[in-house]
């Protein structure tokens, strides 16, 4: 770990407001600019060393430990994230960042679009390059040679951003792969959305030390601003999910209250209901400044 804590988003060395410790970590505010992040800020090699784990992906404790088993829901979720894209671009080749599974790649191919991914997981890879051969790739943006060189109508990165300790690099890259005037699309989320502010120290995005920073609407544009993108749209995003695995999250957000509550979501015709909820995050639709494209 660092010893001393830089802001991610402006690069001030202080001062930061203390929100919270969680895991190790503090939560902390960062008073020149207002983005929360983990302080001290994890290494990048520490955080790929995690992502590199076979228990990332389907175990462990961390990361996605459902993502398999949860395949028709995260489904349903890109299939909203596709149709959002399609107001804006309607067709063309899209990389996604942050692939995993590979599970938007195939809502995009299903929508008539020319997919590819990258993740730095290998399991993951493994688990996609079986249903997609030759379309998913294992490493980062500028390690992967298969995708240098090329021009994209979009980037999708779907819960990436606030895994960056060096965000402004990543979207330097990433423009340096659309085409001019292409989309950039992320999903992250959001501090100040109202899950975020009931939840507490309990919201279910803060995951440590994967997330090091927690955007709203006004930091994301800011750091997309100075990276030469202007922001487009700003959504809620949501996602679906099995109500008895909403129930349970939700139990444990409202512990110990929740207890007095009958487990109703166990009855038949609802243990395999799907429902759409919020997680608090946003989804961030940008594309390059006129100036940034033409240089």
């Amino acid at each position: 770990m660092r010893d001393e804590t830089v802001c991610i988003l402006c690069a001030a060395r202080g001062p930061f407001r203390s929100r919270f410790a969680k895991d190790g970590y503090g939560i902390a505010e960062c008073l020149t600019c207002g983005l929360v992040q983990l302080q001290p800020t994890p290494t990048p090699e520490t955080l790929r060393a995690l992502y590199e784990t076979d228990s990332y992906f389907g175990g462990g404790g961390s990361g996605y430990s459902e993502y398999e088993s949860q395949e028709s829901e995260y489904l349903a979720t890109f299939r909203e994230d596709v149709r959002r894209i399609a107001e804006f671009v309607p067709s063309g080749k899209i990389l996604e960042v942050g692939c995993g599974y590979g599970y938007f790649l195939q809502c995009a191919l299903q929508a008539g679009y020319d997919a590819y991914g990258i993740d730095l997981s290998p399991t993951a890879i493994k688990w996609a390059s079986e249903r997609l051969p030759n379309r998913v790739f294992c490493g980062l943006l500028e390690e992967v040679p298969e995708i240098q060189e090329q021009q994209y109508d979009v980037i999708f990165g779907s819960h990436l951003i606030e895994h960056l300790t060096e965000p402004g690099a990543f979207l330097e890259r990433a423009g340096s792969l659309l085409r001019p005037g292409g989309l950039l699309v992320l999903v992250t989320p959001n501090i100040r959305s109202v899950l975020s502010r009931a939840s507490g120290r309990r919201w279910v995005s803060y995951k440590i030390p994967e997330h090091v920073s927690y955007y709203d609407p006004r930091t994301i544009t800011a750091l997309l601003n100075r990276a030469g993108f202007s922001v487009r749209a700003v959504d809620s995003a949501y996602q679906y999910y099995a109500l008895p695995f909403v129930a349970t999250r939700m139990r444990e957000l409202l512990d110990p209250v929740s207890r007095l509550i009958p487990p109703i979501e166990r009855l038949r015709g609802l243990r395999t209901r799907r429902i759409r909820v919020t997680s608090g995050s946003m989804r961030v639709m940008a594309v390059r400044h006129e100036k940034a494209s033409n240089a």
